[in-house]
C-alpha cells in the first residue's frame, strides 16, 4: 500500500482535532485514550433472576469492558462493553445479547445492576463472599437515587430511605414516598421481599437486596401488574 503524504496525515489530524476532539501528544504523535469508567477490578454480589432464584454473581470490569463474568460460582463466558450515560448512571450490552443499566454509588465501591431480563442485582468491588445476613442489617438511614420508569432515559432523582423493623420510608427530591414492608428474608444472599405502597397510590411487590459490606441497598418496587422492568422503580442507596 503506497505511504500516504504529509498533507494527507496533517489533513487527517486536523479532521480528528476538530470533529472527535481527539488529543495528540507533543513530541509522539500518540492519541492519548480516552478515560475509562474507573471501575477496573472485580465486583461480587448476589442476584435474583426473573423466577425469584438467587445466586451469586462476579463481574471482572477493565476499562470500558466486562472481560469475565462467573455466575453461581461457574464462568459463564459471557463479555460486554459498558458506557456513561449519566453521572454514576451506565448502560451496556453483554455478548448474549443482553442489554445492562447500572447505578453506581459515588464511592465506586458499589453498584445496582438491572437487566432487561429483569435480574437484579447488587455488587461490591472486591468482595469475596457474602456475610449470613439479618433484618437489623437494613435498621437505620440511607442516601442515594430513586430510578423510574423511563430511568434508561435518564430520570433519576436523590432520594433518602429510613428502615427499621423490616420497613423502610423513602422520600424521594420530587416529593413521592414509598414505603416499603419487607417480611421475608434469604439470610445466604441477602434479599429482602415484601410489599409497597407510595403516595401517588401505587402498590405491588418489593425487594431490597444488601451489598456484601452491608453499606449499600438496592432496592425495586413493582405494581402487581408489571411485565417489563421499565414498569418498576429501583433505588441504589449507601450507608448514611
Amino acid at each position: 500500500m503506497p505511504r500516504p503524504s504529509l498533507h494527507i496525515f496533517a489533513g487527517l489530524i486536523i479532521a480528528c482535532v476538530a470533529l472527535s476532539g481527539c488529543r495528540i501528544e507533543a513530541g509522539t504523535g500518540s492519541t492519548v485514550p480516552p478515560p475509562t469508567l474507573g471501575l477496573d477490578g472485580t465486583w461480587f454480589g448476589a442476584m435474583e433472576d426473573p423466577d425469584g432464584t438467587l445466586f451469586t454473581l462476579e463481574w471482572r470490569i477493565q476499562g470500558e469492558h466486562l472481560i469475565r463474568e462467573v455466575v453461581a460460582g461457574q464462568p459463564s463466558g459471557a463479555r460486554g462493553e459498558l458506557w456513561r450515560v449519566a453521572p454514576g448512571q451506565l448502560e451496556g450490552v453483554l455478548s448474549d445479547g443482553t442489554w445492562v443499566r447500572l447505578l453506581v454509588s459515588g464511592d465506586r465501591r458499589h453498584a445496582l445492576l438491572v437487566t432487561d431480563l429483569f435480574e437484579f442485582a447488587v455488587l461490591t468491588r472486591d468482595a469475596l463472599t457474602l456475610p449470613r445476613f439479618q433484618f437489623a442489617d437494613l435498621d437505620g438511614r440511607w442516601r442515594g437515587r430513586q430510578a423510574w420508569a423511563d430511568w434508561f432515559d435518564g430520570e433519576v432523582v436523590r432520594a433518602s430511605a429510613f428502615c427499621g423493623a423490616g420497613t423502610c420510608e423513602i422520600l424521594a427530591d420530587d416529593g413521592v414516598i414509598t414505603d416499603l414492608v419487607l417480611t421475608q428474608l434469604d439470610r445466604t444472599y441477602g434479599l429482602y421481599r415484601g410489599g409497597y405502597a407510595d403516595s401517588l397510590g401505587d402498590s405491588g411487590i418489593a425487594g431490597a437486596l444488601v451489598s456484601a459490606d452491608l453499606l449499600f441497598m438496592g432496592t425495586y418496587s413493582c405494581p402487581i401488574d408489571y411485565l417489563f422492568p421499565e414498569d418498576c422503580t429501583f433505588g441504589a442507596f449507601s450507608f448514611d
